[in-house]
């Protein structure tokens, strides 16, 4: 990894042609990012775009499709806060598809290198579904799956997740929780990263009272406040 980009190589258990079919094929972009694709130009100049839904309208506008080694595209700013550019390579290898996702344009701003973590951590949690349904046959979603939020940003320290800013009016102002203090748990559950905090959206809704324990200047204090909405 280095400023700005996030790059790292995955491996699908599938021949190459299969594993570009998973990157440009409607039907199969559903099964691993959700949603409904309405459109899929898999050209220069054309794009995949995806129906609205809580996050957003997804569009991937195609700046290079070299089928089935490469593929350039500059995705909108609805999962994530700003538009990116990222580039697929597919290589052939031993046990089928050697994939490198490279993205960038997420700027120099404060957190930039928390942004690229979080979307470390989403490309895995995303292709855990292809591969599942690559291997199996099997659909199932295990990321598009958050009902609540915390409102706020994090980075994982071995302490735990370190709060880099907080959201008005959401859970954690709500909570009294501030830059620098450090989570440490929500409800019952113990919490030692930011997958944790993850987890913990995915098994709660929106509205439910909870309780955080943070640590602050030597201290440990407990709070308590209703989720709020996924952010």
């Amino acid at each position: 990894m280095t400023y700005g980009k996030f790059q790292k190589t995955f491996a699908l258990s599938v021949p190459v042609d299969r594993a570009w079919q998973a990157f440009t094929d409607a039907k199969d972009l559903e099964v691993w990012l959700t949603g409904t694709v309405q459109e899929a130009d898999v050209r220069q100049g054309g794009r995949i775009a995806w129906a609205e839904d809580d996050y957003g309208r997804l569009v991937w506008d195609i700046v290079e499709a070299d089928p089935p080694n490469k593929l350039v595209y500059k995705e909108s700013s609805s999962i994530l806060p700003v538009p990116t550019d990222v580039t697929v390579t597919f290589e052939e290898s031993q046990s089928g598809t050697k994939i490198t996702v490279t993205q960038a344009g997420f700027g120099e701003g404060e957190n930039w290198q928390t942004h690229l973590d979080n979307v470390g951590l989403a490309w895995v949690q995303t292709l855990a579904a292809l591969d599942l349904y690559l291997r199996t046959g099997a659909r199932f979603d295990r990321f598009f799956t958050f009902q609540s939020g915390l409102g706020m940003l994090t980075d994982d320290l071995l302490a735990g997740p370190v709060v880099l800013s907080v959201d008005d009016g959401a859970f954690a102002a709500k909570a009294g929780i501030q830059r620098g203090d450090i989570i440490l748990k929500l409800g019952t559950a113990p919490v030692f990263s930011r997958s944790d905090l993850w987890l913990f959206n995915r098994e709660h809704p929106i509205g439910e009272e909870v309780e955080v324990t943070y640590a602050r200047s030597g201290e440990v204090l407990t709070a308590r406040a209703a989720l709020t909405e996924p952010t």
